[in-house]
């Protein structure tokens, strides 16, 4: 082999060397860069030649500059991520939610109601002291106010979740395009045997966040295991991205994703893709990982026909405490019917008719109730009773009302309640009205049907979202009434008010005390978010694994870098020292020829 043979073998290991210093450079550079994956120079032994009876070697070539990637294991990882990302929006919104039902003595909507029991109780003892209705009016107020306060925050996350939704797809639909765009130009630069490194990290970058947002899983066509050591695993091949089974992202192509929100009211959106003949499906439901999956799933995915969220842990919540405010409205405004009055008018009725069904338009229950007639010294003269079953309509309750015959037995149509009463339904209320000097009030027999259609009210609206204290009874709270009978003294009303707080009445689908409806409510959201919080620190504790694997194998070591820059500084200087021996030889040479 001759001396230039020699020179271009050294030279190759000065070439090599320099190529590791310059890799090695850049990992140090990029140290701390989270996305960035080490790369590692890997080496090939020319081929050699034969010289005289010998074969010698010619040197080495740079094989490949590799990135040191796992794909399996960056594959758990992206899992592991998406994971992470739904619980912990699961438990950010619902700490939220449960902080404002703090429950604490002295604070929240427990406190609230045991404050109106307790109103109650007072004026029970005294039936006429205004100092207690006022006290009475302002605990009623304020247990309202903490009901509705608490509904409608929950509604303005739920809306807000809503926003969240829509900035994160569109977040979603910025990176499809990315990825499509990453994939061209990766494939440009791999198709003439080049390494995309950096855009593959890029890309993964790219895919980690999909996973995080959406849940997106990436499909390849071939996973190589051919790097210089068993720890490397890099994707090729054929590429897609896929949200729960939807391809997103094929090859250089992607399809958006779309939200239309035009049907509802509060602008709730759903998720559509655009199929090839540019018809919508509607993958709203499909979307079930990622933050965007927990964000469905606390708003909800399924609407009701006014385009209002009917499911999602947020609803039910909702639902839950209006069952319950439902439940207080009804059954203190059934028991505040008793107190004797000249006329009583209902709630609207949302456009009932006489031939109107009434258990189909309210929540009344088949059984009885009676209308109770009190004279004007207040002594209890007549009872009429009402019949309700499952064919009942408001007609044919006006009809058993107003239709007149003896019903306190006492010989004469004088004194029954048709006489002295008229009951009629007009501008969409039924009413009930006295002719003269005598007053009523309605004892219910398990239908609700005072409290149900809201015949004198103590509590106005209909649900969480709406409730508040009557009116007329917070301008004068000395108009609130603790009797039944019209007589002095009189605690009827007040004391049944008070043991409201100990019965059990129903509550949804159970029977229950008020105070145990809320604090079956309560229990029930601080349960939810115990458990979602505890599955957030076993899914931290597998992600730090993962992470902590997929870190060994691909991130940066400066100590490792610097070994292996000291190792090609060596390599470097003895190619060099090879070629200044091969001069001195040359030198040598030419000398002895002179």
């Amino acid at each position: 082999m001759s001396s230039f043979g020699t020179l271009n073998t050294a030279y190759s290991g000065l070439s090599s060397a320099q190529r590791g210093v310059d890799t090695t450079s850049h990992n140090i550079a990029n140290a701390e860069n989270k996305d960035y994956t080490r790369q590692r120079v890997t080496q090939e032994t020319l081929p050699s030649k034969s010289v005289a009876d010998t074969v010698v070697g010619t040197g080495t070539s740079i094989a490949t500059i590799e990135r040191v990637h796992n794909e399996f294991v960056f594959t758990r990882y992206q899992q592991s991520s998406e994971r992470m990302e739904y619980s912990n929006s699961l438990k950010q919104n619902l700490e939220e939610i449960s902080s404002y039902f703090p429950d604490m003595d002295g604070v929240g909507i427990k406190n609230d109601l045991e404050n109106y029991f307790r109103s109650w109780s007072s004026l029970a003892q005294e039936p006429s002291n205004l100092a207690f209705k006022e006290v009475l009016a302002t605990n009623s107020e304020n247990l309202a106010t903490s009901i509705k306060t608490s509904f409608n925050q929950m509604e303005n996350i739920q809306k807000s979740i809503n926003g969240e939704i829509e900035a994160q797809i569109k977040e979603v639909n910025a990176t499809l395009k990315d990825i499509a765009n990453l994939n061209k130009s990766i494939d440009a630069q791999e198709v003439r045997g080049g390494t995309a490194n950096d855009l593959r990290d890029k890309r993964d970058a790219l895919e980690t966040k999909l996973a995080k947002l959406v849940g997106a899983e990436f499909v390849h066509g071939n996973i190589s295991e051919s790097g210089s050591e068993p720890t490397i695993a890099e994707a090729e091949g054929l590429y897609s991205a896929l949200v729960g089974g939807v391809a997103l992202v094929t090859g250089t192509t992607y399809r958006e994703i779309t939200m239309d929100s035009k049907s509802s009211k509060d602008g709730f959106i759903t998720l559509n893709i655009k199929g090839s003949r540019g018809d919508l499906t509607d993958i709203t439901n499909i979307v079930q990982k990622g933050r965007v999956g927990a964000m469905l799933e606390l708003r909800g995915r399924e609407f009701d026909e006014n385009r209002e969220p009917k499911d999602g842990i947020i609803t039910e919540f909702k639902d839950k405490l209006d069952t319950f405010a439902k439940g207080l409205i009804q059954y203190t405004n059934s028991i505040y019917s008793e107190s004797a009055s000249e006329n009583m008018r209902s709630n609207t009725l949302g456009g009932v008719k006489e031939s109107s069904n009434l258990l189909e338009k309210t929540d009344v229950r088949v059984g009885n109730f009676d209308v109770v007639i009190y004279d004007k010294n207040g002594d209890e003269v007549g009872k009429r009773s009402v019949y309700i079953d499952e064919t009942t309509t408001f007609g044919s309750v006006l009809e058993q009302l107003n239709t007149s015959y003896d019903d306190n037995g006492d010989g004469s149509l004088n004194n029954d309640f048709a006489s002295n009463f008229e009951a009629f339904i007009s501008n969409d209320r039924l009413s009930i009205k006295s002719k003269g000097d005598y007053t009523f009030g309605i004892e219910d027999n398990d239908t609700n049907f005072a409290g149900a259609i809201g015949m004198n009210s103590f509590f106005l609206g209909k649900g969480a979202s709406d409730i508040s204290l009557n009116r007329e009874l917070s301008r004068e709270p000395n108009d609130i009434s603790g009797f039944k009978a019209p007589n002095d003294g009189d605690n009827g009303v007040a004391n049944s008010m008070s043991r409201l707080e100990v019965e059990s009445w129903k509550f949804g689908d159970r029977d229950e005390t008020v105070l145990g409806a809320y604090n079956t409510f309560a229990v029930d959201l601080a349960s939810k978010t115990e458990a979602i919080v505890l599955r957030q620190e076993t899914i931290q504790v597998q992600f730090n694994a993962i992470e902590t694997e997929l870190n060994t194998i691909s991130k940066v070591s400066i100590d490792d870098e610097l070994v292996n820059l000291m190792k090609y500084q060596t390599a470097y200087a003895a190619s060099g020292k090879v070629i200044s021996t091969l001069d001195r030889m040359i030198d040598t040479l030419l000398g002895l020829k002179q």
